[in-house]
C-alpha cells in the first residue's frame, strides 16, 4: 500500500526522539528508575523493562483510525532495545469479528485490542502502545537531516505513487533523505513480498534509533517535534516516556537487536495469510526479550516445520472440510442391480427364465392328432438295417 512506509518513518522517529529528548531531561535528574519488574509466566525469570506496540496506521485525514500495517512490539530494559515485528497479515481472531488478518484489529476495535491480541500472541504483557498515522513523513526525516542506510542491492526506478515520481537507490551505504527512506521503507519486490520489506524496515529502524540518540538530535527538537505530534496518539504519558529515553541514553548498535515473528505463508478461500505456531512465537519473544537471543529462520517452507503447526493449518482449513464431506457420504451409497446386470430378463416373457439358463434336452416333436407316436429305437451299428 502506498502509505505503509510513510508510516514506518513516523514510528522510528517518535521513538528515537522520545530516547534523544528524554536523555537531556534525564541528565537533569528529574526521575529516578521508573523501568518495571517483568517477570516471565513460564520460567519464573525477571527483568527490569518495559514494553510499548508501535502501530503505524493508513488512516486519511479525518479518519480516527486505519489498519495498522506496521506492527513492532519493542521492549526496552536497561542493556538493550529488543523489537519484534509482527507481519500485518498475520491470522488472527478479532472478538466479535472470527479469523481476520492483525492490521483490522485496531479498524475494528481500536489499538488497544490491538494490544491484547499482541499480548496473546507472544505471550508476553504488551498495555501500552503508539499510533501513527502517515501525514508528514518525509519532512520528518529531511528535518533530522537524513539517514545513512546500508542498501542490500539495487532499486532501480522504483515509484512511489505509481506516478513518474521515481528513485533509484544503488547497493551500499547510502545517505537517504525523505523521499529515498520512503521508497527503501516500501520496496517489496521480492519473492517474499512482505517479508521481506519488514526486513528492510527493522534495519532501518536499528540505524534511526541509533541517530536519535545523537545529542546533535535535540537541537532539532524545535523544527521535528510539531511534524510528529500532530500525527501521534499514545496512552504513554511523559514519565513513561522518558524511561525509554533514559534507557536508550548509552546503547550502541550492537544492543539494538531485531527479530520477525517466525511463521509460513498460508492460503485460505483466495486470502493471503501469515500462520504462526503460538508456542514457538512464545518461545522466540522470550528468548529475544529474556535472552537477547534471534532466530535468522523466519521463513518456513511448510506448516511441517514448526513444531505443531499442522494443527493450526487443519483448524484454518475445517470450514471446508465440513462443507464437502456430507455430500462425499451420501454419493458413496451402492445403487440397487438394474438392468446392466441382467440385460436377456427384458426380452423374455416376465416369470420366465431365458433358454440359456438351464440346460433341458429338448422336448420330442408333436405327433398329429390321430397318429401314435412311433418312437425309434437306437440303432446298433452291429446290426445294420
Amino acid at each position: 500500500m502506498k502509505t505503509r512506509g510513510k508510516v514506518i518513518v513516523s514510528i522510528l522517529v517518535i521513538l528515537g526522539l522520545a530516547l534523544g529528548a528524554g536523555a537531556w531531561w534525564i541528565n537533569k535528574s528529574l526521575f529516578g528508575d521508573p523501568l518495571v519488574t517483568q517477570t516471565d509466566p513460564n520460567t519464573g525469570k525477571s527483568i527490569q523493562a518495559f514494553n510499548v506496540l508501535l502501530l503505524g496506521s493508513d488512516a486519511r485525514p479525518g479518519e480516527k483510525t486505519g489498519r495498522t500495517d506496521t506492527i513492532i512490539v519493542a521492549q526496552v530494559s536497561k542493556d538493550r532495545i529488543s523489537m519484534l515485528s509482527i507481519p500485518r497479515d498475520t491470522r488472527v481472531d478479532i472478538p466479535g469479528h472470527g479469523k481476520q488478518k492483525l492490521n483490522a484489529a485496531a479498524f475494528f476495535e481500536g489499538p488497544e485490542t490491538t494490544a491484547d491480541i499482541v499480548s496473546d500472541i507472544i505471550g508476553q504483557p504488551v498495555n501500552k502502545y503508539i499510533l501513527v498515522r502517515w501525514e508528514g513523513f518525509m519532512d520528518i526525516v529531511d528535518a533530522l537531516g537524513g539517514v545513512d542506510v546500508e542498501i542490500p542491492k539495487d532499486i532501480i526506478s522504483y515509484s512511489l505513487d505509481g506516478s513518474e515520481n521515481r528513485v533509484d537507490l544503488k547497493k551500499g551505504v547510502q545517505h537517504l533523505n525523505g523521499k529515498e527512506a520512503l521508497a527503501f521503507m516500501r520496496y517489496r519486490k521480492e519473492a517474499q513480498g512482505d517479508i521481506y520489506r519488514v526486513g528492510n524496515q527493522l534495519d532501518f529502524m536499528k540505524v534511526l534509533a541509533s541517530k536519535c540518540i545523537e545529542p546533535s538530535t535535540i537541537l532539532k527538537l524545535p523544527k521535528v517535534l510539531p511534524e510528529i505530534y500532530k500525527n501521534v496518539e499514545t496512552n504513554i504519558d511523559l514519565k513513561e516516556l522518558l524511561v525509554l529515553a533514559k534507557a536508550g541514553m548509552n546503547f550502541k548498535d550492537n544492543t539494538i537487536l531485531t527479530q520477525t515473528l517466525p511463521g509460513y505463508f498460508l492460503n485460505i478461500d483466495g486470502v493471503s495469510y501469515w500462520g504462526f505456531d503460538p508456542s514457538q512465537a512464545h518461545q522466540v519473544t522470550y528468548d529475544l526479550f529474556y535472552n537477547g537471543v534471534t532466530t535468522s529462520k523466519v521463513v518456513m517452507a511448510t506448516p511441517s516445520e514448526l513444531n505443531s503447526s499442522s494443527q493450526s493449518t487443519q483448524v484454518a482449513q475445517q470450514p471446508e472440510e465440513d462443507v464437502f464431506s456430507p455430500p462425499v457420504k451420501e454419493e458413496v451409497k451402492p445403487p440397487p442391480p438394474i438392468e446392466e446386470e441382467q440385460p436377456p430378463v427384458e426380452e423374455g416373457p416376465p416369470g420366465e427364465n431365458p433358454p440359456v439358463e438351464e440346460p433341458v434336452e429338448p422336448p420330442a416333436p408333436e405327433t398329429p392328432e390321430g397318429e401314435q407316436s412311433i418312437v425309434e429305437p437306437p440303432v446298433d451299428p452291429t446290426n445294420p438295417v
